[in-house]
């Protein structure tokens, strides 16, 4: 295949693709402004592992595409991928999600074809760069669920102390929850708010509760809906109940940066080792240019280095796992 053929036929894709979503933003009917108004009073990207009555939305759209809506209803991905965009914060459909794929997909398949044609040899860079630009967008949405997750649990002892605060003042639970919605920094104040809505419409804070283990997807969440839920059974003093809770998870984030510091040195040889590679290979492509044009044009020397590269991931996946511990 030509180049220039190739190259043609992916900037065409990406015209396409920038038109569809010009026309599909333009076009937005008053039904999705509608929808989109009551989704922020009700649970906005999860509907599936609750019962459908929670919601006043009477069926959940996954994207503004009729066709992709249609496929993520039939198959179970929506919902698992509308959730993991609601625990990483995004405003996003799940549709939409998936479109901005296929977008840094055609971006990836384009680089690849302009910067290793010669390289890696007709469409198989273009098809690499496809592949890496598919799967980047997964890897940094887990990378932001993750991250959100840390802000979400290092803020939570915080907004405990201002619920404590507040019920030993005179005031109720809500109370205090709107103070953290209000006053709090996110993401804690986000979902403390979201809880608050819903108590508002009329829900059971278990339930609320329940609904902010599967946004948050957090130990310590777990945790706090697990007391609140004793106590309310059982009974007790809640205002003790929740400052016992928050020195413990002050202590639980100590003791995480103190396995963190720990566990610094392997993390840090591994991805010493993961570079050692790329370092060399960029070493001898300005020293010994002929070794790399041999192992690129060759394939026997392409799959030692696909090999190759293989085996550093694998490489870091597990150096990561042994440098994890749970708490």
């Amino acid at each position: 295949m030509d180049q220039s053929v190739l190259v043609s036929a992916l900037v065409f894709l990406l015209v396409a693709q920038a038109i569809l979503i010009a026309t599909r933003a333009s076009s937005a009917s008053a039904k999705d402004r509608v929808a989109q108004r009551l989704s922020s009073y009700t649970v906005p990207l999860w509907e599936s592992q609750i019962e459908r009555s929670i919601s006043v939305l009477r069926r959940r759209r996954y994207s503004r595409f009729p066709i992709l809506d249609q496929f993520l209803a039939r198959v179970d991905l929506g919902d698992s991928l509308a959730l993991q965009l609601q625990q990483g914060g995004l405003p996003l459909r799940a549709g939409e999600f998936l479109f901005l794929q296929l977008v840094v997909a055609t971006v990836g398949g384009l680089m690849g074809a302009l910067a290793g044609w010669e390289a890696l040899g007709g469409p198989v860079a273009a098809l690499a760069g496809a592949v890496l630009g598919f799967f980047v967008p997964p890897v940094w949405l887990r990378y932001r669920i993750a991250q959100r997750r840390n802000a979400f649990e290092q803020g939570l002892p915080e907004a405990l102390d201002r619920v404590t605060g507040a019920l030993r003042a005179g005031y109720g639970l809500e109370y205090g929850m709107d103070l953290v919605a209000r006053e709090g920094a996110p993401p804690c104040s986000e979902e403390f708010g979201q809880i608050l809505q819903e108590l508002s419409l009329g829900g059971d804070l278990e339930e609320a509760l329940a609904r902010l283990i599967m946004r948050v997807n957090s130990e310590d969440a777990r945790l706090l809906a697990t007391a609140v839920a004793v106590q309310r059974r059982t009974g007790g003093n809640l205002v003790e109940v929740l400052g016992q809770m928050g020195q413990m998870l002050r202590e639980r984030e100590r003791l995480r940066r103190d396995v963190q510091v720990l566990t610094t040195a392997p993390r840090v040889s591994g991805y010493v080792v993961a570079l050692l590679p790329l370092l060399t290979v960029l070493v001898m492509y300005f020293t010994s240019r002929y070794y790399i044009d041999t192992l690129l044009s060759e394939p026997v020397g392409r799959l030692a280095a696909g090999v190759g590269a293989g085996l550093v991931l694998v490489g870091l996946y597990l150096n990561h796992r042994i440098a994890q511990v749970d708490l």
